[in-house]
């Protein structure tokens, strides 16, 4: 049985860095994450280059698209308790940037 990933930027930090891991990207990108919450809102980045993963916890500037999200929503989300779209038509995550690579990478990654 898979350990449920809690609201807390560690729990998520390891559950994003595992996902991040276990799916194949086919194009280059980078985001940063912020995770809004009782967590000071922490931000980690994803990075894909030449199809290898790397998410450490730092900003990541000039990103090209960034994502807003409730800590508590986005530990839903890695859970699969609650839906990635879903929790964005309703404003508990947020995103902003190149909404192509935007696009790609969240179908990637949550799809």
């Amino acid at each position: 049985m898979q350990k449920k990933v809690e609201p807390t930027f560690g729990s998520i930090f390891k559950a994003v860095e595992a996902r991040a891991k276990k799916v194949s990207f086919l194009q280059d990108t980078a985001t940063q994450i912020t995770l809004n919450g009782n967590l000071d809102n922490l931000p980690l980045y994803v990075k894909i280059e030449d199809g290898v993963a790397e998410v450490a916890p730092y900003e990541y500037i000039n990103a090209p698209f960034y994502i807003d999200a409730d800590a508590g929503t986005f530990a839903a989300v890695l859970n699969g308790d609650k839906d990635f779209v879903v929790a964005v038509s309703q404003g508990s995550i947020t995103m902003n940037g190149d909404a192509a690579q935007a696009l790609v990478f969240c179908e990637t990654f949550f799809g």
